[in-house]
């Protein structure tokens, strides 16, 4: 053999492993993948499905070698029969279930390669190596299909990539199974990162990969014959490549009505398809996506994903096609009822019934997406990265701010009278570089659909509620679909019909941004149009899922840098007016001040001290000095306390926070620079014992009574130091508890003493202190 430009490796394609199954049998063997995983590899109709497609069209290739490996048991052989009884009879050699899906296909006057392997490793006591022997020290696209992915094709692929580092190795997501669907994709991320394998959604894109030119597999004539069954109920003629794949994704359907759902992602169209069976029984409802095929190959592979945690409410996915540089993906929605159905942009512009809006909010947020946000969790995120802030988009932003107020100067906006902002594209052009380093934070991240906006929020006749396009589906900022929501609801939905109403709207943002708490829900603003007062009580009923999925992450930056990046992007839709673009400039403006202000100020180690006319003021409050994870370095940050003059430091953190945090010698450190220190652990989000109180308090009062400056703090200084400062106002300077509360949240922050418990203590230790 020459050496060849490419060569396919199929794994285990085998009945006994891969052949349909009902979703209830037995499986056959323990090794078989399943009815879920069967069904995505080969189709309803594997006659017709994916994987006979492509084996069709590689096995018609004649200038592309393929190993086809299989497993190859003999039942009489002594040292195979404790993986047969373990696993069960499977692949038994010259039985039925041993042969390969594709066999009717493998023309019998050709040579197949064909490599037995009874084990993981398939280079183990098989002919795999001396097969691949011509091939050595050349440079070889080497394709991998089949199953299981988190084992054979994972052990293969491994084997593969270092033995013969010199061939460059892809796997097609597509065409490749486990049993457990969540362990596939698992597999492929490792495989991806650890042994730099190319994971391939789309089929047509990995048979270009071996080819090097565009492929097409073949789609049956037959499917393509009665191109009057498709109805289209929109003026809406679709091209060619996707009428024949519309056909062929109906092709046992005599008559099929299709309507436009808004809702594709750049253009591509989604088209819900109403239809009836020979016999004339009205079908269960469809959508169907069509798009570039790569990106709908990809979409398919988010939405797998996720498609158990959406649970019983969840679409399937029928079938995909794909033809030259398109694709389709056919999605059954099975309860939705009528064949009536309505986006939710065009449920809220129908309505003025607030509290309908939020039963539909919260089927949307609780009922469909609800079990992706429970499995958050706390990883350093950054968000100026994930929201994809670049210094490119400056230009942009300049030429539709000039568009929105025509002689604007160059650093500054009046989107009305009395309002002046910085420019936004300044951001860009001059802050991002400097201070992208600065976002260190931590946030809750979660899987989100990604693109949640009013065409995807789709309702049927009953007002059930259901939910499309999963393109953006990934694990991300657990914020970031109310985010979504919430701008679209304020600038796309909310009509503003003059100055009046855009100089009220602005009120409106200014209102809902005042709060300085991502788990606050803001009071009512009085006064509103009722347009304005809509999207407020709406806005209200989003708000109120935020302290569950922000938990203790309550910072307001991550809010700002959702609501910037949305804001901007406003800016360029053809569906938002003058007056909405005016309110959207106006707000990403406001959120990029507040973002380059967040920024700037953690450079510094900031102290605030407490805003009193007594010896209070000399207690300060700050997070935690040399904080690793925000990136923050402990010498500076020691030295700005000495340039401060603290002279007492009494530090609440718990044993186990200083190894957490990156400063384990903190102690030592205060005393080096001949700090007076008190450690006084506290639980984070906890409080300390009333005794363990009177120590720290007694401290406080001992630095005072010397003028010495004392700073508390925590992790982040919120919390433990805020209820410290709260308990000394009310037991030494007379000060009720809400006024002592008040006086630490104006002095720092509005999230000072951070949650209920917290809040109680402080009242039941006052009230203990003044028996």
């Amino acid at each position: 053999m020459g050496v060849m430009r490419s060569l396919l490796i199929t794994q285990c394609l085998q009945r006994d492993f891969v052949e349909p199954i009902n979703r209830y049998d037995p499986l056959p063997n323990q090794l078989h993948v399943g009815a879920a995983e069967s069904l995505r590899l080969l189709g309803e109709r594997p006659d017709e499905g994916p994987l006979r497609r492509f084996m069709q069209w590689a096995l018609a290739n004649s200038s592309m070698p393929i190993i086809h490996i299989r497993d190859w048991h003999d039942a009489d052989d002594e040292q195979q029969r404790e993986h047969l009884s373990q696993f069960g009879p499977h692949c038994l050699k010259n039985t039925p279930g041993a042969s390969f899906l594709y066999a009717a296909d493998m023309a019998a006057d050709q040579r197949h390669l064909i490599v037995d392997a009874s084990g993981l490793n398939d280079f183990y006591k098989t002919d795999l190596e001396s097969m691949l022997a011509p091939y050595r020290g050349s440079a070889l696209h080497i394709g991998l299909i089949g199953v299981w992915t988190d084992a054979k094709i994972l052990f293969l692929a491994y084997e593969l990539t270092t033995r013969y580092p010199e061939f460059e190795i892809a796997v097609c997501e597509a065409l490749t199974a486990s049993s457990s669907r969540s362990m596939h994709f698992i597999a492929l991320e490792q495989m991806r990162s650890t042994l730099g394998v190319s994971i391939i959604s789309s089929i047509g894109d990995f048979s270009s990969y071996l080819t090097g030119e565009t492929v097409d597999l073949p789609i049956p004539r037959s499917a393509l014959v009665n191109t009057e069954k498709l109805k289209f109920e929109d003026d809406y003629t679709p091209a060619d490549e996707d009428r024949d794949m519309l056909l062929f994704l109906f092709r046992d359907t005599p008559e099929v009505h299709l309507k436009k759902l808004a809702g594709g992602f750049s253009g591509n169209m989604v088209l819900r398809a109403r239809v009836r069976d020979i016999y004339g029984h009205r079908l269960p409802p469809f959508v169907v996506k069509l798009g570039e095929r790569s990106l709908i190959a990809k979409e398919k592979a988010a939405f797998e994903r996720i498609q158990e945690a959406l649970g019983n409410a969840a679409p399937s996915i029928i079938d995909t096609v794909e033809l030259k540089d398109r694709g389709a993906v056919k999605y059954r929605y099975a309860a939705m009822q009528g064949e009536q159905t309505t986006t939710f942009k065009k449920f809220y512009a129908s309505t003025d019934n607030t509290d309908r809006i939020g039963e539909v909010l919260a089927a949307v947020f609780d009922d469909r997406l609800g079990r992706f946000y429970e499995a958050a969790v706390s990883e350093p995120l950054n968000l100026l990265d994930y929201y994809d802030f670049q210094p490119r988009f400056a230009d942009g932003i300049r030429k539709r701010v000039n568009e929105l107020l025509p002689g604007a100067p160059a650093d500054t906006i009046e989107v009305i009278p009395g309002k002046t902002l910085r420019h936004p594209a300044l951001f860009y052009e001059k802050d991002l570089t400097e201070l992208r380093g600065h976002d260190t934070r931590e946030h809750f991240t979660g899987w989100v659909h990604g693109d949640l906006n009013g065409a995807n929020i789709v309702l049927d006749s009953s007002q059930n509620v259901w939910i499309i396009d999963f393109f953006h589906t990934h694990r991300g900022h657990i914020l970031r679909d109310l985010i979504k929501l919430e701008n679209d609801l304020l600038y796309i939905f909310t009509e503003l019909k003059d100055e009046g109403e855009l100089r009220q709207a602005i009120a409106l943002t200014d209102h809902l941004f005042s709060y300085e708490d991502a788990a606050a829900v803001p009071d009512a603003l009085p006064g509103l149009p009722p347009a304005l007062e809509k999207a407020q009580q709406t806005i209200r009923h989003l708000r109120s899922r935020y302290a569950r999925l922000v938990q203790h992450d309550r910072d307001p930056y991550q809010m700002d840098c959702a609501m910037a990046r949305y804001a901007i992007h406003t800016l360029a839709f053809d569906e938002s007016s003058v007056f909405q673009k005016r309110w959207a400039l106006y707000a990403a403006s406001l959120f990029l001040q507040r973002i380059r202000y967040r920024l700037i100020e953690t450079r510094g180690l900031r102290v605030d001290f407490l805003k009193r006319e007594t010896s209070a003021s000399l207690i300060g409050i700050t997070l935690l000095p040399g904080r690793r994870d925000r990136q923050r370095d402990l010498e500076q940050d020691l030295s700005q306390l000495k340039e401060q003059r603290i002279g007492s430091v009494l530090c609440l953190l718990s044993d186990n926070e200083f190894e957490l945090y990156g400063v384990p010698d903190l102690l030592t450190r205060y005393a080096d620079c001949s700090f007076t220190i008190m450690h006084a652990p506290v639980v984070d989000q906890a409080i300390p014992s009333f005794e363990e109180m009177d120590a720290m308090l007694a401290f406080v009062d001992s630095s005072l009574a010397e003028q010495r400056r004392i700073l508390v703090h925590c992790a982040g200084g919120l919390g433990r130091s805020g209820t410290v400062a709260a308990c000394y106002l009310t037991t030494r300077d007379g000060l009720s508890v809400d006024e002592a509360i008040d006086v630490v949240r104006e002095s720092r922050s509005p999230r000072m003493v951070e949650n209920r418990r917290q809040e109680d203590f402080v009242r039941q230790y006052t009230e203990r202190s003044a028996r």
